[in-house]
């Protein structure tokens, strides 16, 4: 019998063949009454499978077109719902800011960060207005939590924001509890300090540091950061103190430009 098999299989298109051959001359030469059984035994055995195949090959093609549509629907409603969530974030952080009281002559204008610029870390942000809103150089910018740097450059519709991290930058800021006064810049590898205080200097960790108004770009009051250490040597004639921006510059999200002599 294994030998009856073989033959079979490796001849099974000629005995298809034949076996085809054999039904057309069947029902080409049966009687009329024969001819109509034969012709649907002949399509029940030839044409039914590939019939059955055509439906089962359909019903997956309509199953494939449902689960991109359903593919589609997710993705649509995870963009929706991630869209909502930001604007819940961005109204809480309004929410937060209408607290805030922007220095007497100032009026702040929320602006949206394009890309971040760094060297080694952020040290300039370019955002989305330029000088069809009034955006002047040396405009002071800030968000919810403090001061974050000042306009450097200004486009039609574009403007550069030089971030208190930028080495090259430097704020006049003074202790809030104890009223003395310094500078404050960013150091790379060693953080943000305020420097030129005398080593009698009155301060603590945990004093407020805020902008000192001198200078004339920033007003007076802005928070700058808190205390975070102070080392003073002896034989030195300044205090080495190294502040906590109160701005974390790895996350900031809304920036407002504050506009002065506008009505």
């Amino acid at each position: 019998m294994a030998w009856l098999s073989t033959v079979f299989y490796r001849n099974r298109r000629y005995f298809s063949l034949g076996l085809i051959l054999v039904l057309v001359l069947i029902i080409s030469l049966s009687a009329g009454h024969v001819r109509p059984f034969l012709g649907n035994l002949s399509l029940t055995i030839f044409y039914y499978p590939f019939t059955e195949l055509r439906d089962t090959v359909t019903r997956l093609q309509n199953v494939a077109d449902d689960n991109r549509r359903l593919n589609n629907a997710l993705t649509e409603a995870s963009l929706q719902l991630n869209a909502m969530a930001e604007a819940r974030r961005e109204n809480q952080r309004l929410r937060e800011f209408l607290g805030f009281d922007p220095p007497e002559g100032f009026q702040p204008l929320p602006v949206k960060i394009l890309t971040l610029l760094y060297h080694e870390y952020p040290v300039a942000a370019v955002i989305n207005k330029g000088t069809g809103d009034s955006i002047e150089v040396n405009q002071p910018v800030i968000n919810r939590f403090g001061l974050v740097g000042k306009v450097r450059e200004v486009m039609s519709e574009f403007a550069t924001v030089q971030l208190l991290t930028d080495p090259a930058s430097a704020v006049s800021a003074r202790i809030a509890e104890s009223r003395q006064i310094g500078i404050v810049r960013y150091v790379p590898g060693t953080g943000m300090i305020i420097d030129n205080l005398p080593a009698d200097a009155e301060l603590s960790v945990g004093n407020i540091v805020i902008s000192s108004g001198l200078g004339g770009v920033y007003p007076s009051g802005l928070s700058v950061g808190l205390v975070d250490s102070v080392q003073t040597r002896k034989g030195e004639i300044k205090k080495n103190v190294w502040l906590r921006p109160s701005v974390n510059f790895l996350e900031i999200d809304e920036l407002y430009v504050l506009r002065s002599g506008l009505r």
